[in-house]
């Protein structure tokens, strides 16, 4: 179906939504990073049983985006959008008052479903009331919002459970929740959005730099997720510290990560964005070795902000990647782009809790630790080695986004 211009208040509401959507994940994600590694070690679990509580949110979004990626196109995103609220505030009860590993399991599952519903529904949302040339500075408002609960999520659930009570946070998060569900309500067009606005991964087939932005995205989720299992049970044994404080040294990393993305992007300017991401990586290896030596709550909480400072200097060049793989060929594909971003992002949240989990059990926290650095430097020694670049332009000619949406 051909796009057809949105009146500016629709496209107005569906950005509003969509980011307001967004935050209230990051929000709920965040609150748990602290609590869960600490609600599942009283009832005796092992690192890598933590670490699998925190893979299956990524897992469960995995296996939902494509069945909701059919509804969207079958019945529009209100409904998506309506059940996907619906199932974020149950996680959070249940999160509330689950008393047993596997009931924690099931509202991490839960949760990351309705997380599939708002990257799916709500991105297609935004393409769907956006013209073309205005969709890159949308979604990358969108992911802003993002950021943002995810720097508020952690440092907010640690103090709440630590002023009041371990459910506390999630009962907090209902609450947001249903907020949330009654912008939704009202804010989301009762007319669906047309198909062709979520995007396949068919449209991008064999362009150039797919390579590139798939395993920079991988490299940087799995960098920002490596220690969200781990490292709380390290300080809860090591530094007896409370989850009010292991929020607040995610808090730190949460800063990092939203003043680190503007320095990257002033650097891709005049530096590829292989050797960006390479340096990025470098960086969080040294960080991870030194997670794994630094002793003290501060010292910790710096090593961390570091490594969040890499895993954005590796994320970021997926912007620019991504936007001139969208506009190699005219109409831009950026459904599909950001479809592939959203499958790459996920399969690093799946990775680096497993993984961390199993260094932990069998290595011991600083074993792990230097297991994530040597995974970094071989990152950046294959971004280096294989000398990836910029996908060529778009013909000359071509309709392209304005130059503040190329800067994103």
């Amino acid at each position: 179906m051909e796009y057809k211009h949105p009146k500016t208040t629709r496209s107005t509401a569906a950005l509003t939504v969509a980011s307001l959507a967004l935050a209230t994940d990051a929000l709920v994600y965040g609150m748990a990073v602290p609590l869960l590694p600490k609600l599942t070690s009283e009832n005796g679990a092992e690192p890598l049983d933590v670490g699998i509580l925190f893979a299956v949110y990524a897992a469960a979004l995995v296996a939902a985006t494509p069945l909701v990626g059919a509804w969207v196109d079958r019945r529009g995103n209100r409904r998506p959008m309506l059940a996907g609220v619906i199932g974020l505030a149950a996680a959070t009860l249940l999160f509330a008052f689950a008393h047993d590993t596997t009931l924690l399991l099931v509202a991490r599952a839960l949760q990351g479903a309705a997380a599939g519903v708002v990257w799916t529904a709500g991105l297609s949302l935004i393409a769907a009331t956006h013209a073309p040339a205005e969709r890159g500075r949308a979604m990358g408002m969108a992911l802003s919002s993002f950021a943002v609960g995810m720097l508020i999520g952690p440092p907010l659930g640690g103090l709440l459970s630590g002023w009041f009570d371990p459910r506390a946070p999630f009962l907090l998060a209902a609450v947001l929740a249903v907020a949330d569900g009654v912008a939704r309500w009202y804010l989301v067009p009762r007319e669906g959005a047309v198909a062709a606005a979520r995007g396949t991964l068919s449209e991008i087939r064999g362009r150039a730099g797919l390579a590139l932005v798939a395993l920079l995205t991988v490299a940087g989720a799995a960098l920002l997720a490596f220690m969200e299992p781990i490292l709380p049970l390290h300080l809860f044994t090591t530094e007896n510290a409370g989850v009010g404080a292991v929020g607040l040294v995610f808090g730190a990393a949460g800063v990092a990560a939203t003043l680190a993305p503007p320095v990257a992007g002033s650097l891709l300017r005049t530096v590829a964005p292989g050797r960006v991401a390479a340096g990025g990586c470098v960086v969080a290896a040294v960080a991870m070795l030194a997670l794994g030596s630094v002793h003290g709550l501060i010292a910790t909480a710096t090593a961390l902000a570091a490594v969040t400072v890499g895993a954005s200097f590796v994320l970021t060049p997926t912007i620019t990647v991504m936007s001139e793989i969208a506009e190699a060929k005219q109409p831009p594909a950026y459904g599909a782009v950001y479809a592939l971003y959203t499958l790459a992002y996920t399969g690093g949240l799946t990775i680096a809790p497993l993984s961390a989990g199993w260094a932990m059990q069998g290595l011991g926290f600083t074993g792990a630790a230097r297991v994530a650095a040597a995974a970094a430097v071989l990152v950046a020694a294959l971004l280096l080695s294989r000398h990836l670049r910029r996908p060529k332009s778009a013909p000359a000619g071509a309709e392209t986004p304005s130059g503040s949406e190329k800067s994103a």
